[in-house]
């Protein structure tokens, strides 16, 4: 009986699980959560990356992604940038709430029509915007 004690602790402890190791996602992750945009809080910093849908102005571009809520978000920059659809951008930047009227001549922004959409909803305004080849 005593002889088979020790083979009884043997099997006993080498029964334990070790815990496994992370198993990779079958699908690729996005780097930003859907929504993020939406979430933030005005004056949050974020940094997105996504492709230029289309340029306003050299200081209001919109960018799409499919991470982003509804897809696009408007982004404003005081430094004025030649860029072009369907370019690879990250843009470096701070939340704020996008008002035509309170933003316009800051940002010159020309006329109120192409930003329609974005009334009222959130910007992304830039201090630092890379663009990728």
């Amino acid at each position: 009986m005593l002889a088979i004690l020790p083979l009884v602790v043997l099997l006993a402890t080498g029964c334990t699980h070790r815990p496994a190791a992370p198993q990779p996602s079958p699908e690729p992750m996005p780097a930003t959560q859907a929504g993020t945009v939406a979430r933030a809080e005005i004056g949050d910093r974020l940094i997105v990356t996504a492709t230029v849908d289309r340029v306003i102005t050299e200081t209001a571009f919109v960018v799409r992604d499919a991470d982003l809520t509804d897809g696009t978000l408007l982004v404003l920059s005081e430094r004025p940038s030649e860029l072009a659809t369907p370019q690879l951008v990250t843009v470096r930047g701070t939340v704020a709430s996008f008002s035509h009227r309170a933003l316009a001549y800051r940002y010159r922004l020309g006329s109120a029509g192409p930003y329609r959409a974005f009334e009222g909803g959130r910007a992304l305004v830039a201090q630092e915007v890379t663009v990728w080849d």
